[in-house]
């Protein structure tokens, strides 16, 4: 009789391997291709940002002119960004560079304030993008210590935001306190006048400082950046040798009132030298003190040749 062999533990065990390995090796490949769709994705998304660049507007051919150029290329110059991509913002090398680029542009057009307005109009696709946009106005125009501060310029931004819809009714409260103090003492303007009380206890009013220019330093004796340049004034050729001459007169005023550390310091024996007492000019904001220290240079009219001016710019002017 021919027995029939049944299929042994062993078989069966071999069976189960089978089917086992075949689920591994499945597995591995739907693994395989999961990744491979991840990496193709993320291959695509990298490309997709490589190829995000910021397109200049096309300059119509038939202007020739300069300033007409420049207005085209000024009020167009955002028509191919897209103020909805909010990942633009985390991008500066595209949309912080075009700002700059942007910026760089208005002194150079009649149509400034209207391509600012522009500007600001396109941010109202996101709220996002008109917050970054405002942070950028004042980072380089607003800030003291910015390569780019600009006034004139940040007073054009600050117009096109103190009523712009995208704002809330409190967010529009600082561009209008910023615009009203932008607009005080500005370049061209007879500079606020003001009474300071010198070291002999006698008064000195600006305006009765006769001289062809008058540097006023404001100035905190605590503050490290007024000794820093107390010091560059203190020993410029140019200021020593107008001070000697008579063509200048520089008044020194400490903002703080009489403090100890103004009490302390020593200053030129050519300088005006008085304190503000009661604080007025900081109080009433006569003027805008944003920074220590800040200097203004005056005419013999005392109005304002340079407002808020770095040392560099003064002795430049003065030279």
């Amino acid at each position: 009789m021919i027995q029939t062999e049944t299929p042994g533990a062993s078989t069966f065990g071999v069976f189960h391997n089978t089917i086992r390995n075949m689920k591994i090796l499945n597995l591995a490949f739907f693994a395989c291709l999961f990744c491979a769709g991840i990496v193709s994705c993320a291959y695509a998304q990298k490309q997709q940002e490589k190829t995000k660049e910021f397109r200049l507007p096309d300059v119509p051919v038939t202007l020739t002119a300069p300033e007409d150029r420049a207005a085209y290329l000024s009020l167009h110059y955002w028509d191919h960004f897209d103020f909805a991509d909010t990942s633009l913002i985390s991008r500066p090398e595209i949309t912080e560079q075009a700002f700059v680029d942007f910026i760089s542009i208005l002194p150079h057009t009649p149509k400034a304030q209207e391509s600012v307005d522009t500007l600001f109009r396109r941010t109202l696709v996101d709220r996002e993008m008109l917050y970054h946009f405002i942070s950028l106005g004042d980072k380089y125009l607003y800030e003291p210590n910015s390569p780019m501060h600009d006034e004139d310029l940040h007073i054009l931004f600050l117009r096109a935001l103190v009523n712009h819809p995208g704002l809330e009714e409190t967010d529009r409260i600082r561009p209008r306190h910023l615009l009203e103090m932008a607009l005080k003492n500005r370049s061209g303007d007879v500079a606020a006048d003001f009474t300071v009380v010198c070291r002999d206890g006698s008064s000195r009013r600006l305006s009765d400082i006769k001289a062809g220019y008058v540097l006023v330093y404001f100035n905190d004796p605590d503050c490290e950046d007024c000794r820093r340049v107390k010091e560059l004034l203190s020993q410029s050729p140019v200021v020593n040798g107008l001070l000697e001459s008579g063509r200048l007169k520089l008044l020194s005023v400490c903002v703080e009132g009489k403090t100890p550390a103004w009490e302390k310091a020593e200053f030129p024996a050519g300088w005006i030298d008085g304190y503000d007492d009661g604080q007025r000019l900081t109080r009433e904001q006569v003027y805008d003190l944003k920074a220590m220290p800040t200097l203004y240079l005056l005419d013999a009219e005392k109005r304002v040749i340079l407002k808020d001016a770095s040392f560099g710019q003064v002795e430049e002017r003065l030279s």
